[in-house]
């Protein structure tokens, strides 16, 4: 072999190699990618339970006035998880629902979104069963301010309008400044067009909650779930997103699902669950004044914070 064939082997051999290696480490890239793939499938693939009625009607614009009626649901057939449930929700009415973890809170709003269908018993819109709503229509009637808010990659702006993809500028801009947002929106580098990244990386939690409360307010429904929106924010952060989730119940249905229940102190009526029913029903004075399951849960959740937050007694 020439010095010349030997030089150009060993540097072809270099340049081998280097493909080699990025082939073997494609190969646990494939093995993930694989794997998310059957998940999206799978998902894709999934027939829902809940299906609509041939003769579905769309709601249009609904006042809030929410009725269960003798609900009775099961995520397992042997294991019943909602017994004879009752409620009844005035238009423009402030509730909160409470009780120890697994007693049924989120399922209730579940099926009044229709994630899932009664087993038995109805639940009414405006005095209509829902089960005669289109999946859509009925599911435009709900705002929802949960207790993570996800955001997704993309402009401050948009994340704002997915609430409502057809907002105008001002009607973003008033939504901001109401969920006490536009503080901070506006001393960001572009402002509205400023970039969050996937999950709002970027932001606090407390600046979270707030385009979540913005996004639920530029959606304009007459009924707003909370679902412990103030759970993982500090004694500060938790005052400003309180303030503007008063800007954002004004005039609308509200049901807030609480474990902190000092989100609920100032509802209509509050809810506990315990058993699968409405184990006791009051505002907070009254709870506390019965000593039951709410004042325990009040007393315990009191004690456990420190002395510098305490809730009022």
């Amino acid at each position: 072999m020439t010095i010349g064939a030997l030089t150009v082997f060993i540097s072809y051999m270099g340049k081998f190699f280097s493909p080699v290696k990025d082939l073997a480490k494609m190969t646990s890239s494939i093995a993930q990618v694989t794997v998310a793939l059957e998940r999206i499938q799978a998902i894709l693939e999934d027939h829902s339970t809940v299906t609509e009625k041939p003769n579905a009607i769309d709601p249009g614009s609904l006042k809030g006035n929410i009725v269960f009626e003798n609900v009775f649901f099961s995520y397992h057939p042997d294991t019943p998880l909602i017994k004879n449930f009752n409620l009844d929700v005035r238009c423009g009415q402030r509730i909160g629902i409470c009780g120890q973890t697994g007693c049924g809170k989120s399922t209730i709003v579940s099926l009044l979104v229709r994630f899932y269908n009664p087993d038995s018993g109805r639940i009414l819109i405006d005095g209509t069963d829902i089960s005669n709503f289109t999946l859509d229509g009925l599911r435009k009637q709900f705002g929802f301010v949960m207790q993570e808010t996800m955001l997704f990659y993309g402009s401050i702006r948009e994340n704002i309008a997915y609430g409502n993809p057809n907002a105008s500028d001002d009607e973003i801009k008033e939504a901001a400044r109401l969920a006490h947002a536009i503080e901070f929106i506006e001393k960001m580098p572009h402002g509205f067009d400023t970039l969050v990244g996937e999950r709002g990386v970027t932001l606090s939690g407390g600046q979270l909650q707030r385009i979540g409360i913005a996004r639920a307010i530029v959606r304009k429904s007459p009924i707003l779930i909370l679902d412990e929106p103030t759970s993982s924010l500090d004694s500060e952060s938790e005052k400003e997103v309180m303030e503007a989730l008063e800007n954002l119940m004004d005039g609308r249905t509200i049901i807030t699902i609480a474990h902190r229940l000092n989100t609920i102190r100032k509802a209509d009526k509050i809810y506990v669950l315990s058993d699968g029913g409405i184990a006791e029903v009051g505002c907070h004075d009254e709870l506390i004044s019965k000593g039951g399951i709410y004042h325990e849960l009040f007393r315990s959740q009191e004690w456990a914070m420190p002395s510098s937050t305490s809730v009022d007694k």
